[in-house]
C-alpha cells in the first residue's frame, strides 16, 4: 500500500510493507528532493501534522525524519516560521552535480607519481576460476578443512580475551614454528626475532622495496624472472636491472656487466621462475662475494622449495651466507591454501628494526590474537 501526499511542493512514497522503517524513508526522499534542486534553500516545508495526515503516519514519524535531517543540516526550524531548506545548502547543487559530472568525463583523475609506476598488469586471473596446471595453485579439494576446522575451534576457545596488540613482528608461537620449519627444511638460520609475518609474499616484496632502496637505485631481476616482484620494485621507483639466467640460475657475470654495483638482487636459487633451474653451488658463493662487495642486500624467494620429485629440498642460499646480506622470503600460498594469506620475512637482525617502522605505516601488526592461554 502506498500514499503519497497531497503537498505540491514534493512527493513522498510512503511503504507500509517495505522493510525499512517509515521515518527512514521518509529522510531519504526530502534529502533527495534538497539535493535534487527541487526544494530550494530557505523553502519552507508543510508543518509535521499535515505532512502526517496526507500520508497516514503518526507525527512521530514525520518528527523522527526532520529531526534526522535537522541534525545533518538539511533543515533548520524556528519558533513562529516553521521548518525550512537550510540556507547552507547551495542553491545550485543539482547544475553543480552536472557540470561535475560532465567535467570528469573529460579530465583524468589525478593520482601520485609513485601510484603511476604500477605497471599494467593483467588482473584478470584474480577473476577467473583457477586452469588446471595452473602454477602455484594446489587442489583446494584436497585442504583438511574439517580437520582444520576443528583445531581451529580448539585454539579459538583457548584464546585470552585480551584486546591489546599482539607483537609487531607476528604472533611469536607461529614465528617460532616457521623457524624450526625452515631450519629442517631449508636450513634456514634464524630465531623467531628476525621472523615478520606478512599478508602474502607480495606484501614482502613490496616491504623490500621500499624498506631498503632510494628511489632511482638499482635492483638486479633475473630475466626472464617473475613478473609481481618486478611490479614491487618498479612502484618503488627503483631501477630494475634485467639480468640474464642460464643453466646454473643467474649469470652474475652478465650483471656485473649491465650493473656492477646493485643495491639489491632478487633471486629464485631453488626453483628458477619461470624456468625452473637450480642455481648452481659455484653461482651461489659469486652472488654471495658480490653482496659482500658492493654491500648490497640479496631477496631470496624460496617460493617452490616445497615440491620436490626427488630427494630432499636443496639448501637454502640464506644457509651459506656469512655476511647476513640474504633476506628469504616464504609463505604458504602453495603448501596450504592461497586464501590463508600468510607469508614470512627472515631477516638479518641489523634489519629488523627498520622493518618494523616501515611495516607499521600500513598496518601496525599481521592479523591475530594476543596469547592463547
Amino acid at each position: 500500500m502506498a500514499k503519497k501526499s497531497a503537498s505540491t511542493m514534493f512527493e513522498v512514497d510512503v511503504k507500509f510493507s517495505g522493510h525499512e522503517p517509515l521515518h527512514r524513508q521518509l529522510y531519504a526522499v526530502v534529502k533527495r528532493a534538497i539535493l535534487s534542486g527541487r526544494l530550494r534553500p530557505g523553502v519552507r516545508l508543510p508543518s509535521t501534522r499535515l505532512i502526517a495526515k496526507d500520508l497516514r503516519v503518526s507525527r512521530t514519524t514525520v518528527l523522527n525524519a526532520f529531526d534526522q535531517l535537522t541534525a545533518e543540516g538539511y533543515l533548520e526550524g524556528k519558533i513562529g516560521s516553521g521548518t525550512r531548506v537550510s540556507a547552507y545548502v547551495p542553491g545550485d547543487l543539482a547544475k553543480l552535480a552536472q557540470r561535475t559530472q560532465l567535467r570528469s568525463l573529460h579530465s583524468k583523475v589525478k593520482i601520485s607519481q609513485r601510484a603511476r609506476l604500477h605497471p599494467t598488469a593483467d588482473l584478470s586471473f584474480l577473476r577467473t576460476p583457477a586452469r588446471p596446471l595452473r602454477p602455484g595453485q594446489p587442489d583446494a579439494s584436497l585442504f583438511p578443512l574439517e580437520l582444520w576446522s576443528r583445531l581451529a575451534a580448539k585454539h579459538w576457545r583457548r584464546a585470552t580475551r585480551d584486546p591489546e596488540h599482539i607483537d609487531s613482528l607476528g604472533y611469536r608461537p607461529l614465528r617460532q614454528a616457521i623457524c624450526d620449519y625452515v631450519r629442517r627444511l631449508r636450513a634456514v638460520r634464524c630465531d623467531p626475532d628476525q621472523v615478520l609475518i606478512v599478508s602474502g609474499a607480495q606484501q614482502a616484496l613490496y616491504l623490500c622495496g621500499h624498506t631498503l632502496l632510494d628511489p632511482g637505485e638499482s635492483v638486479w631481476m633475473e630475466d626472464p624472472g617473475y613478473p609481481r616482484a618486478r611490479a614491487a620494485f618498479v612502484n618503488a621507483a627503483l631501477k630494475v636491472i634485467p639480468v640474464p639466467v642460464d643453466s646454473e640460475g643467474l649469470v652474475v657475470s652478465a650483471g656485473k656487466k649491465l650493473e656492477p654495483l646493485p643495491k639489491l638482487v632478487f633471486v629464485t636459487p631453488s626453483f628458477q621462475c619461470p624456468l625452473g633451474s637450480m642455481m648452481s653451488l659455484a653461482r651461489r658463493f659469486e652472488l654471495l662475494g658480490l653482496a659482500r662487495a658492493a654491500n648490497a642486500w640479496i631477496l631470496e624467494d624460496d617460493y617452490f622449495c616445497e615440491y620436490r620429485y626427488g630427494g630432499d629440498p636443496v639448501a637454502s642460499l640464506q644457509s651459506i651466507d656469512q655476511d647476513e646480506r640474504v633476506i628469504y622470503v616464504g609463505n604458504f600460498s602453495k603448501s596450504i591454501v592461497p586464501s590463508l594469506r600468510i607469508g614470512y620475512l627472515i631477516l638479518p637482525s641489523a634489519l629488523v628494526e627498520s622493518f618494523q617502522r616501515v611495516r607499521s605505516t600500513m598496518s601496525r601488526q599481521p592479523p591475530g590474537w594476543s596469547r592463547l592461554s
